[in-house]
């Protein structure tokens, strides 16, 4: 990685994974820059998921990234079928910011890759977590089998394949 921070754009569903997980003050440490966009966080609509957010965006960790242009918005809306427009604000963020999209919704992850962006999930989280020795090999995996309870789309396959390398 260069001397600069590597950019992350994460949609709602990272945001609640994060939270349900217990693991949003451990991303936050990690040496990335998050950004998010105004119509990501009009979908957080829950009091206490709100206001953990609300936490990172006043302590300057997680970046409202609001200057997109509606233009650009509304073509990748109507360039990828099946996307939310908060989910064409990351996409035109990500794009415009040349970073990552931090997301675990397929169309969202189809999408970036079709416009040959990163893209990363919960499972890339926990692993630099991991990596950055914020969490130990026994708690990466515990929230890898937390992950699969809660969300019924996680990655099963890969979820196995990552509790495996870690728990050697």
């Amino acid at each position: 990685m260069s001397a600069s921070k590597q950019i992350v754009v994460q949609d709602a569903c990272v945001i609640f994974d994060l939270i349900d997980l217990g693991l949003m003050a451990s991303f936050f440490s990690l040496e990335i820059t998050v950004l998010t966009t105004p119509q990501v966080i009009m979908e957080v609509l829950d009091g206490d998921q709100m206001n953990i957010t609300n936490e990172f965006i006043t302590d300057g960790k997680l970046t409202i990234e609001g200057n997109g242009s509606l233009t650009d918005i509304e073509k990748m809306l109507g360039e990828n079928s099946g996307l939310s427009f908060a989910d064409s604000s990351v996409l035109e963020l990500a794009i415009r910011k040349s970073g990552a999209v931090l997301s675990s919704d397929l169309k969202l992850r189809n999408a970036t890759a079709r416009n040959r962006l990163t893209v990363r999930g919960i499972l890339w989280v926990v692993e630099e977590l991991y990596t950055a020795n914020l969490l130990t090999a026994t708690e990466a995996i515990e929230k890898l089998r937390m992950y699969e309870r809660i969300n019924d789309r996680a990655p099963r396959a890969e979820i196995k394949a990552l509790i495996e390398r870690l728990s050697k």
